[in-house]
């Protein structure tokens, strides 16, 4: 193969990839993000295919980076087949802290299995923050009544 036909092929090949890189690119416009938002991000949980129980107790932990984010407004449980927040799991904390404590995860009054995830909203210089997690499998044991308190 000549030298200047693998330039012509690596070239088709380049323009290729770039086209793909572009496709897979984020393109919405409409989302705003105040800059006293940037840097805030969650920690925990962030690895997907996570099975959590109903009643047991965990934590959503976060990093404020170089963010402005001063205290969390709420940590909400939210179905994400639906979109709709199930539950308020934490409210009024000190963003400081870089996580929610251990509390009992609570689904509602309905109870039902499926993928959820947690919305954190952080208030920083009169701006709302909102970081979402990856969402993650509710399963509810009967055999394991659900804590008070952890």
């Amino acid at each position: 193969m000549q030298f200047s036909s693998l330039l012509s092929i690596a070239g088709a090949f380049t323009v290729a990839l770039m086209s793909l890189t572009a496709q897979a690119a984020p393109t919405n416009a409409a989302t705003k993000v105040s800059a006293s938002c940037l840097g805030f991000r969650i920690t925990s949980p962030t690895s997907s295919g996570l099975g959590w129980t109903y009643g047991q107790c965990y934590s959503v932990d976060w990093d404020l980076g170089a963010s402005k984010v001063t205290s969390i407004a709420s940590v909400k449980l939210v179905n994400a087949a639906t979109g709709v927040a199930v539950a308020t799991e934490v409210q009024n904390i000190p963003a400081s802290q870089g996580t929610t404590g251990n509390f009992p995860l609570i689904l509602g009054d309905d109870l039902q299995e499926g993928l959820y995830y947690f919305s954190v909203v952080g208030a920083a210089n009169g701006a709302s923050c909102q970081l979402n997690s990856v969402p993650f499998r509710v399963s509810v044991n009967p055999n394991s009544p659900p804590n008070t308190s952890c």
